[in-house]
């Protein structure tokens, strides 16, 4: 499968000489997007011809799994000024590099294949129809939400779930859904005020949990002015799928299945290299008490805890959310690591 593109043109006529040149051009970006899977790709061109002068505007959109990069020039020549947006996405995609290669998402059997054949053939040979794929920006930030929409929603319910174990937050008092959907009307009405050095998809987690800061302090500020006889404490041990937890996924420890698995004939015959029965019920039972440990820490290990080792953000990823010094957070997850450790080591004894 190749990377989609398509071309937009305002006064402009898009005709197969121009379409021609444009290939010829986003060839240069190819090489440095081999690293992700054709299918999470988009490629988005504007070009736009003022109505009464010779002056162009072009402008790329680039959707990627985790981010969404832009460049718009301008110039008396259309392919000038397609040329410069070109070199300017290329120097974004530069800084994207490092992120690239400790990304696990591209690793697994079926990504790989899908890479070579990448590799192999590149952007396809033609824009798509006229009138289908992204039209503009907007229509590029809510691909991407469809992408993370699941991804949020969980890392949402597991942080309702912690503060309904903990008591802070009544059961069935925020709704999860509304949450990421208010951090996903904020991303679409406001994107010019992502912060620069941060990727969209560190933007949506900010967002999300400023929604949910903001729902628990009204939580809070109602409950101050009614007069209760009892304040609930929910432990809904029950909730942990439902709420977003998966016991089959590790705690970096854990890998986030992103994709249902795809089933072949090797996959119904017996493994002798597999997991016994009695392993994997003993890994299942390490991790449930692994998070019932988190849901007795204070609400900051909570959140390091959910970033770090369930959603798999590193270090300096985690301060840009929350907001701390990078050193700070290291030194908070290598604490919350020693924390693991001993009581995995506790479990294994027991």
């Amino acid at each position: 499968m190749n990377p989609k593109w398509n071309l937009v043109t305002r006064n402009l006529h898009g005709h197969e000489l121009l379409r021609k040149k444009l290939r010829q051009k986003i060839t240069k970006l190819e090489k440095h997007l081999k690293h992700f899977p054709p299918d999470a790709v988009h490629l988005h061109i504007a070009l736009e011809r003022h109505p009464r002068k010779e002056h162009h505007i072009a402008a790329l959109t680039l959707r990627v799994p985790s981010n969404i990069l832009r460049s718009e020039k301008s110039s008396p020549d259309v392919i000038k000024a397609f040329d410069d947006a070109v070199k300017a996405l290329l120097r974004e995609l530069e800084s994207l590099k490092s992120e690239l290669r400790r990304e696990q998402f591209w690793k697994r059997k079926d990504r790989r294949e899908q890479l070579r054949q990448f590799k192999a053939e590149g952007f396809a040979p033609e824009p798509q129809a006229a009138g289908t794929g992204p039209q503009n920006l907007s229509d590029v930030i809510r691909e991407l939400l469809a992408a993370h929409y699941s991804r949020l929603l969980r890392y949402v319910r597991r942080q309702l779930w912690h503060d309904i174990t903990a008591g802070d937050v009544p059961r069935d008092a925020i709704d999860p859904r509304a949450v990421v959907d208010e951090a996903a009307r904020r991303a679409l009405a406001e994107p010019q005020k992502k912060p620069d050095k941060m990727n969209f998809l560190l933007w949506l987690y900010v967002l999300a949990r400023q929604e949910l800061a903001r729902r628990r302090k009204a939580l809070k500020t109602q409950a101050d002015e009614v007069v209760s006889l009892e304040t609930p404490r929910f432990m809904p041990d029950d909730l942990a799928v439902a709420e977003g937890y998966d016991a089959e996924q590790p705690l970096d420890i854990i890998e986030r299945q992103l994709e249902p698995p795809v089933a072949e004939t090797k996959d119904v015959l017996p493994d002798p290299q597999s997991e016994s029965p009695g392993s994997v019920v003993e890994r299942q039972d390490l991790l449930a008490e692994l998070r019932r440990l988190a849901s007795t820490w204070p609400r900051t290990e909570r959140e390091l805890f959910e970033l770090h080792f369930v959603e798999g953000f590193e270090a300096d990823e985690v301060a840009m959310i929350v907001a701390q010094p990078v050193k700070q957070i290291r030194e908070a997850i290598e604490s919350l690591q020693q924390k693991l450790r001993a009581e995995a080591l506790r479990q294994a004894l027991v």
